[in-house]
């Protein structure tokens, strides 16, 4: 019984709706998809994750393939030895492994990127439908693939792709405008301004210590040839020494023999 009178009702309320002065819009949700800025950007962006994992299954399915064919080949398995072998058949394991795995992901993608999409462009349906009632006057407007019939002079989907364009034009300035380039761009700068004084000041030191080591260089050599002046003059000063200690004895005895006698 309750479920006859909830029917009952529903069927007053369209026929109210119906005979009641009301302004109806109808949109086609598919021309919204596929011709709105939002509609475009959600796309291709679940393309461009599709394409990713579409390669990588692609390229797991060429390497398990190849494997396989080798596993088969007796001729290549005899040319193998045991550990290699093994070692084979584990990567075989392991990349089956991984197939399933990207599989089970990409499945799981497909419906979470589908659901997003959906959600993402129904949103900004609704969005845009509240300023089109709210400068427009429209009391109703419905997706077109819920009406039986609608009369062509219904259809607003040209105004609701305009309305739902100016409303991401005006969503992306603004996350243009809340991200905080100008601190990224001033960082680089003060790095540009401050590499011509390092360079500056690298020139110099090295100017100053340039000297230096030259005034070094040349003292060594200097020093080393004093060294053998210095040993040339030790060995005559031992020649005199020595040249000199058979006079001092005779001068000795000399003047001892008067005294003996």
């Amino acid at each position: 019984m309750k479920k006859r009178y909830l029917v009952t009702a529903f069927i007053l309320a369209g026929l109210q709706l119906c005979a009641a002065d009301q302004k109806v819009g109808v949109v086609n949700v598919e021309n919204v998809f596929a011709e709105t800025k939002l509609g475009k950007q959600e796309q291709a962006s679940f393309e461009t994750m599709r394409k990713q994992f579409t390669t990588l299954l692609e390229d797991t399915d060429k390497q398990l393939r190849e494997l396989n064919e080798k596993l088969q080949d007796k001729d290549t398995l005899d040319g193998l030895s045991p550990e290699a072998e093994q070692e084979m058949r584990t990567k075989f394991a392991q990349l089956s492994e991984e197939m399933n795995r990207y599989n089970q992901q990409y499945y799981q993608f497909i419906q979470q990127g589908q659901n997003k999409i959906v959600q993402t462009i129904i949103g900004g349906i609704t969005h845009a439908s509240e300023k089109l009632a709210a400068s427009k006057g429209y009391t109703v407007i419905l997706n077109k693939q819920m009406c039986f019939y609608n009369a062509p002079t219904l259809d607003v989907t040209t105004e609701m792709v305009k309305e739902m364009d100016k409303n991401f034009e005006d969503e992306s300035k603004k996350q243009a405008a809340a991200t905080p380039a100008a601190p990224a761009a001033a960082a680089p700068a003060k790095a540009a301004a401050a590499s011509p004084e390092a360079k500056k000041e690298e020139p110099k030191q090295t100017a100053v210590a340039q000297p230096e080591t030259k005034k070094e260089e040349a003292k060594k050599p200097a020093v080393a040839a004093q060294e053998p002046a210095k040993k040339e003059d030790a060995k005559k000063e031992d020649a005199k020494k020595q040249a000199a200690a058979p006079k001092v004895e005779e001068k000795k005895s000399a003047a001892e023999a008067p005294k003996s006698r």
